[in-house]
C-alpha cells in the first residue's frame, strides 16, 4: 500500500524537475553565452575619468594600502589627501582582479595600470551578463513563457545600451544588476528572499547613491501585498543602512557625511527638459538608443492583467531613475552613449517584454536587432571619440549635441568607428603605449582614441601575436553563440 503511494509521488515530481532543469539551463546558458561574447570584445583600457578614478582606489588599496588617489582623479579631503569623487562598491569589487593584475604585470613587464584596467573591465561584462539572466528569471516570475524570457534577456544584452556599458568601468552595470536582483527577490515574497532583497538595496546605495530609490519602492510593493507585514520594511531599512554606510565613508574622507563628490545641482525646473532629453533627444534619448523599449508599454498592458503590483513596481523603479536624473542639470551624464543614467531601470522593462507573443515577438526581435545596429560600433572604438571629434569641430555640447540629429552619436558612430580603424592601421601600437605622458587633449595625440578598442589589438605591446588574439575572440563568439542557441527553449515553452 505504501509503495503504491510512492509511485504517483515520484511520477508527479518528474515534470517539476524537468521544468526546473529547463529554467536553470536557460538562466545559466544565457549568462554564460552573453559573457563569452562580451569577453571577445573586451577593451584594452578605461577612457573615462570616472572609471579611472574608481580603478585608482583599487590600485591604491593594493599598492599603498590606502584609499587615496593621485591628484587629478578626485577631490581633496582630510589631511590633504585626494579621494575619488565616485562610488566605493565597484572599487572594492575590483580589488581581487587588481591584485591578480599586479602579479601578472610583474611577469609581463607592463605597467600595472594597463593590466589592471583590462582585468577590472571583466567585471562590467560579468555584471551585464548576469543581469541579462536575471531579466529572464524576472520575466518567468512575471508569468512569461521560457521562450519569451530568453528573448527578453537577449534584448537587454544586445538590443540596448547595456551592450555599450558592458565595456566600461561605470557604476551603472553594477547598479542594474543589484536593481533587477532586488526586484526578483522581493517578488518572491518569502522572508529569506525579502531579506536578501534588502541586502541588495543596501549595496545599491554603495554602488551609486541614486540606488536609494530601490528600497522604498520595494517596501511599498510589499506593504501593498500585505502578505508578510513584518518584512515589508526590510528593503527600506536596507536603503537606510546603505546610506548610513556611505555617509560614514564621506565623513571619514571629507569631514562631511553629505559630501558625495558630485555637484549638487538638482532643481525641479530641470525636469521637463531632462525628461525630454533622456527619452527623446537624438543625442541621448532612450527611444533612439534602445528602440526595443517602444514595446514596453504594450508589454506592461499584458503583464499588468495578472501581475498588477509587480508590473507597476518595475515601471515605478524606471520612473524613479528618470525623475531623479532629469532633475539634475547634467542629465546627459557628460560624454555618454545614450541615456547612461537610465540603464539601471532598463532590466525591469525588458523583463516585461517576455510577455510578447506571435507577431509582437517578431517586432521584439526586429527592434532588438535595430538597437544592436545602433550600439554595435562601440564594440570597435571608445565611443568618446565621437564627442572628441565634435568638440574639435567647435560643436556646442549643451546646445547642439543633444538636440541635433546631424551630431547625434547614433549617426556618427559607424563613421567614427571606420575612421578609428583607419587610424589604428597606420599606428605602431608599441610606440603608442610607450608614450606615457599626460593624457592628450587632441585626437591626433591620443593613445586610446587611435586604436581599435579591443584587447587583442594591443597584444603586440606584450610581444604576442594580434592574429592569435583575433582567433581566440572569434572562438569566444562562436562558443557563446552556440551556448545561447542551446539554452533557447522551444517555441512552445
Amino acid at each position: 500500500m505504501a509503495q503504491s503511494n510512492i509511485v504517483p509521488t515520484l511520477t508527479g515530481s518528474i515534470p517539476r524537475l524537468q521544468s526546473l532543469w529547463k529554467r536553470h539551463r536557460l538562466f545559466i546558458g544565457l549568462a554564460t553565452g552573453v559573457w563569452l561574447i562580451y569577453l571577445a570584445f573586451l577593451p584594452p583600457g578605461i577612457y573615462s575619468v570616472d572609471g579611472n578614478s574608481m580603478l585608482a582606489v583599487s590600485e591604491s588599496l593594493i599598492t599603498q594600502h590606502s584609499l587615496g588617489v593621485p591628484v587629478g582623479l578626485g577631490v581633496v579631503g582630510r589631511n590633504g589627501l585626494t579621494f575619488s569623487s565616485w562610488y566605493p562598491l565597484l572599487s572594492l569589487l575590483a580589488v581581487p582582479l587588481v591584485y591578480a593584475a599586479s602579479i601578472l604585470s610583474q611577469f609581463a613587464h607592463l605597467p600595472l595600470h594597463y593590466v589592471a584596467a583590462i582585468f577590472s573591465l571583466v567585471l562590467s561584462g560579468v555584471f551585464t551578463a548576469a543581469t541579462s539572466s536575471l531579466v529572464a528569471a524576472l520575466s518567468v516570475r512575471l508569468g512569461c513563457s521560457l521562450r519569451g524570457a530568453w528573448l527578453a534577456g537577449l534584448s537587454f544584452a544586445f538590443g540596448t545600451i547595456a551592450l555599450v556599458y558592458a565595456r566600461t568601468f561605470f557604476a551603472e552595470p553594477l547598479l542594474a544588476l543589484l536593481t533587477v536582483g532586488a526586484m526578483y527577490l522581493a517578488f518572491g515574497r518569502s522572508r529569506t528572499e525579502v531579506s536578501s532583497a534588502a541586502c541588495l538595496a543596501a549595496l545599491a546605495v554603495l554602488a551609486k547613491p541614486t540606488g536609494i530609490v530601490i528600497g522604498p519602492i520595494l517596501s511599498v510593493y510589499l506593504l501593498a501585498k500585505s502578505e508578510n507585514p513584518r518584512a515589508w520594511l526590510l528593503p527600506f531599512c536596507g536603503s537606510l543602512l546603505g546610506f548610513a554606510l556611505y555617509a560614514g565613508y564621506n565623513e571619514w574622507r571629507f569631514g562631511n557625511p553629505l559630501t558625495f563628490g558630485q555637484s549638487w545641482t538638482f532643481s525641479l525646473s530641470h525636469i521637463p527638459r531632462g525628461i525630454a532629453g533622456l527619452l527623446f533627444s537624438p543625442g541621448f534619448g532612450l527611444l533612439w538608443y534602445c528602440p526595443v523599449l517602444v514595446l514596453a508599454a504594450l508589454a506592461f498592458r499584458l503583464v499588468v492583467r495578472s501581475y498588477f503590483l509587480e508590473a507597476l513596481t518595475t515601471v515605478a523603479i524606471f520612473i524613479a531613475f528618470l525623475l531623479l536624473h532629469s532633475a539634475w542639470a547634467s542629465w546627459q551624464g557628460g560624454w555618454s552613449w545614450g541615456p547612461r543614467f537610465l540603464l539601471p531601470g532598463l532590466p525591469g522593462l525588458c523583463a516585461l517584454m517576455g510577455s510578447l507573443t506571435g507577431n509582437r515577438r517578431r517586432w521584439l526581435v526586429f527592434f532588438s536587432l535595430l538597437g544592436f545596429l545602433v550600439n554595435s560600433p562601440t564594440l570597435l572604438f571608445f565611443y568618446e571619440r565621437c564627442f572628441a571629434e565634435l568638440n574639435e569641430q567647435g560643436v556646442s555640447f549643451d546646445r547642439d549635441l543633444a538636440w541635433s540629429m546631424n551630431y547625434a552619436p547614433l549617426l556618427q558612430g559607424w563613421p567614427a568607428a571606420i575612421r578609428t580603424v583607419k587610424d589604428a592601421s597606420r599606428q605602431d601600437v608599441k610606440e603608442l603605449f610607450n608614450n606615457r605622458g599626460a593624457p592628450s587633449a587632441t585626437i591626433a595625440k591620443s593613445r586610446a582614441l587611435r586604436i581599435v578598442a579591443v584587447w587583442w589589438w594591443v597584444l603586440p605591446v606584450a610581444n604576442l601575436s594580434r592574429w592569435v588574439g583575433l582567433l581566440v575572440a572569434i572562438v569566444l563568439v562562436v562558443i557563446g553563440s552556440l551556448i545561447l542557441a542551446r539554452a533557447a527553449p522551444s517555441q512552445s515553452e
